[in-house]
């Protein structure tokens, strides 16, 4: 089906489909064209459109009051591919450890088997072209013949998160011949959800309503609806639909909006290069083909136990700065642009020699190459344990379409301290254990000796929780097959579903639970 525009629509229009998905994200699009081959009529309502629009972007908003909560405006995006279209791209999967009960920290596991993820992981990672290749410490023996990297450590595990190709990252982009098919999905763009229409007798949603600044409307019924809209919007909409219906629709389950969870990040350091060579060799992305792998230090099962703390994962970022290669990416950027063709094409000459090495490093030892002034950096990232006094509610306050701004109370709690603190210790023996303080000593962060690390601390842009499954509607809102408890059909295909966030990027859990959702909904229609 074409792509419409409600913002450029002649009329108001009234749809009607088997199964209408809010949200045109990486979840929402990989759930709706999963479930449009499948012979399924979708409809996708989307509340950006195709670039990105201040207006638009500023009905993200929150009142985070005097709360430390910084990424409701950065890291998500409205538009077709979502957040995607500016995704960096990152894939880990949940460790089993981190997916199962944690008695250590008083977690139960999460209502779905590990090998059952896994399966549509797997399918993701095909989708992506990201190959079958290892997460786990083995991947080492093709990417570490010096054996630089330990292997078997007490305290950090070397995972390997992959990266998909730069023209593969935006789902809008993967599936776009999808979208042109006749048998494809419908997308609405710039078509906000702004209420409902409810049988109240028989518990369900009969139609989403949406609209856009220009006054057009949009109206979508359908058997089964599923919010994809990302964690905070959500879980703003299945609050704004349970004000809607009077505060029945979730009447039995208190979980709404609560336990909402983010990872904590500190930028604990600066790697001394002191051997730029061993450094690249360390730390450079590795290359497969068009994808990148990038090592992921994760906290081990024993570690966490120990100290009875929850994840964590640390990672290296590149600063480039005012580095040859950042220099070198900007000749090529105007060349591609076609902006300053003459002078960036003279440009090109002086910078030979780095792409003579920077050819030879991906060829030879397939591996980006860093100059000597690309400065890297530590970061460490705590997986933060659900607190049920963390909370989204609606507040008085509307944004641009009359819906009510989203309140978050939420800040770090003692056991988020504790976790810091455990990790951050053992990242340091590691790093001696390993011999990197002696190949690439840190400039640790002045910080680390200070009483209250996670004053320190930002939020990840990783939002989950506020919507998550579990058993029964008394402590979660969702059942493991993704279904709202109070309405049979309402599902939710978000991190906002996870019980627990783990040590890894939300983005490929999503996208899995997304397929897995997808396939339950055929079935349903096939019976």
């Amino acid at each position: 089906m074409p792509v419409f525009d409600l913002a450029t629509a002649d009329a108001d229009s009234a749809w009607s489909a088997d199964i209408c998905v809010v949200g045109a994200g990486m979840a929402g699009l990989f759930l709706a064209q999963h479930l449009a081959r499948r012979g399924v009529r979708v409809v996708v309502v989307e509340s950006g459109g195709r670039h990105f629009d201040e207006a638009t972007h500023a009905l993200n908003a929150m009142d985070t009051g005097s709360g430390p909560y910084a990424r409701a405006m950065t890291n998500h995006y409205r538009g077709l591919g979502g957040t995607s279209s500016k995704w960096a791209g990152r894939t880990i999967p949940i460790s089993d450890f981190e997916l199962g009960p944690r008695e250590h920290i008083g977690l139960p596991g999460w209502p779905i088997a590990a090998p059952e993820l896994r399966t549509y992981e797997a399918e993701v990672q095909r989708l992506f072209g990201l190959g079958s290749g290892s997460f786990e410490e083995d991947a080492l023996d093709g990417r570490d013949g010096a054996k630089l990297f330990p292997r078997g450590d007490p305290d950090f595990t070397c995972r390997w998160a992959k990266w998909p190709a730069f023209r593969r990252s935006n789902v809008a982009t993967l599936f776009a011949g999808d979208l042109r098919r006749r048998q494809g999905p419908a997308v609405w763009l710039n078509a906000t959800v702004t209420g409902f229409s409810l049988d109240r007798e028989a518990g369900r949603v009969r139609t989403v309503e949406a609209g856009n600044f220009t006054g057009r409307h949009l109206s979508v019924t359908a058997d089964e609806f599923v919010f994809a809209a990302g964690t905070i919007e959500t879980t703003r909409l299945l609050q704004w639909l349970h004000a809607c219906s009077d505060d029945h629709a979730f009447q039995h389950s208190s979980a709404l909006g609560r336990f909402f969870q983010d990872h904590l990040s500190l930028q604990v350091g600066t790697v001394t290069r002191r051997n730029p060579a061993i450094t690249n060799r360390l730390f450079a992305y590795r290359f497969s083909g068009a994808m990148r792998r990038s090592p992921h230090l994760e906290l081990t099962p024993a570690a966490q136990a120990g100290d009875g703390a929850a994840g964590a994962f640390a990672y290296l970022t590149m600063d480039l700065g005012s580095s040859a290669l950042a220099r070198l990416k900007q000749t090529v950027h105007s060349l591609q642009q076609r902006r300053l063709a003459m002078a960036a094409a003279a440009g090109l000459a002086v910078h030979v020699p780095l792409i003579a090495k920077t050819a030879y490093w991906r060829l030879a030892r397939g591996q980006l190459y860093m100059p000597p002034d690309v400065v890297l950096r530590l970061h460490l990232c705590i997986e933060q344990l659900p607190d049920a006094s963390n909370r989204m509610r609606l507040g008085e306050k509307r944004d641009g379409l009359g819906l009510p701004i989203a309140v978050l109370d939420w800040a770090p709690k003692p056991i988020d301290e504790h976790t810091l603190r455990s990790a951050m210790a053992r990242l340091e023996s590691y790093w001696r254990r390993s011999g990197f303080a002696a190949l690439c000593p840190l400039d640790w962060s002045p910080f680390r000796n200070e009483p209250e690390l996670s004053a320190h601390a930002e939020d990840y842009a990783h939002p989950s929780g506020s919507t998550r499954m579990g058993t029964g509607p008394r402590d979660s809102v969702l059942d493991p097959e993704l279904r709202c408890h109070g309405i049979a059909n309402v599902s939710v295909a978000s991190a906002s579903a996870f019980p627990s966030s783990g040590s890894a990027n939300p983005s490929l859990t999503v996208m899995a639970l997304a397929l897995r959702l997808a396939d339950r909904l055929a079935r349903a229609r096939r019976q």
